[in-house]
């Protein structure tokens, strides 16, 4: 128990520590921050502030439909406030590890489950759902963005072997369970807890659903700070723009600013108002991964034990 804690204060102090130094070097060392608060409050004076609040609400819907797949993957009995929880506490531990890939660690810690080889398995076709859609939904996007066939087939492809991932994970986990160290260390997921063709739709679904509340909150957010091309154009960018960040770089600390650089490459197609465009990454930013992130931090403080991910 006394270990436990130790861990569980280790990772409190060192979360603190990761977080402050990500979020004001992200903002302040390699952002113009002061530019582009004055840009903000511009417009927040303006007539297009319910834009802003919409983007804003839009927040609490993206992470309650990632619950919702939370749920239907775990197949849980567990209180919805609780998987909100651990979710929120993922998005913590995922924002200051390498591809996010502490977001496990985080959604272990709040729940009660001793097959953590399963929650990190089911948090993965997740994850790979979310790909899978976001891919298919840019496939006619991409191609009305360059109407280059050789880059809308490579993202079809990429989308079929997302998608065949996902549905057919059954395949790999066969593969995965024949390997000896797997199977030493448990390290396995039995093919009973995979999902059913019927929540791997749902599942899917509700990828669709948060893909489009994301692209939604870019489209509000451009429109609020003054860009006033046509919907499908802003729909069309903002959609590619989210399937640039899909291959976001690994370091944490690269994130923004290859968010930053992979937004003027999108957008400058249509707009030189590049304030106006890293304005808006930078809310979307802080709307859903800083504030949630700090969310979750505050639930893991109010921790006072552990589930140990890897016990």
């Amino acid at each position: 128990m006394n270990a436990n804690r130790n861990i569980l204060l280790a990772l409190k102090v060192l979360l603190f520590l990761l977080m402050s130094w990500f979020i004001i070097s992200q903002l302040f060392f390699k952002n113009d921050f002061n530019a582009q608060f004055t840009f903000f409050l511009q417009h927040l004076r303006g007539d297009r502030f319910y834009l802003f609040v919409l983007a804003v609400l839009l927040m609490p819907v993206n992470w309650g439909l990632e619950t919702l797949k939370w749920k239907k993957l775990l197949r849980s009995q567990v209180p919805f406030s609780a998987l909100l929880k651990s979710i929120v506490a993922g998005i913590t531990v995922g924002f200051v590890t390498p591809g996010r890939s502490g977001e496990f660690i985080g959604r272990v810690l709040f729940l009660n489950d001793d097959n953590k080889s399963r929650v990190f398995y089911l948090s993965s076709i997740g994850g790979m759902a979310q790909t899978a859609a976001s891919l298919i939904v840019g496939i006619p996007f991409v191609f009305i963005w360059r109407s280059d066939p050789f880059i809308t087939e490579i993202v079809i492809g990429s989308a079929a072997v997302y998608l065949f991932a996902f549905l057919r994970f059954d395949i790999l986990n066969r593969f995965f369970s024949s390997r000896p160290f797997l199977q030493k260390y448990g390290l396995i997921i039995d093919q009973n807890d995979l999902p059913g063709f019927d929540t791997q739709i749902w599942v899917l679904l509700l990828s669709f659903l948060r893909f489009a509340v994301y692209t939604f909150q870019y489209v509000l957010l451009l429109r609020f700070f003054g860009i006033g091309a046509d919907m499908v154009t802003l729909f069309t960018h903002s959609v590619v723009y989210l399937l640039v960040q899909t291959f976001s770089p690994l370091m944490p600390l690269l994130d923004f600013s290859y968010r930053g650089a992979s937004a003027l490459y999108v957008f400058n197609g249509f707009t030189s108002n590049n304030v106006a465009i890293l304005s808006a990454v930078m809310i979307v930013w802080l709307i859903n991964l800083v504030i949630p992130a700090i969310a979750g931090y505050l639930f893991i403080l109010k921790r006072k034990s552990i589930n140990v991910p890897w016990a």
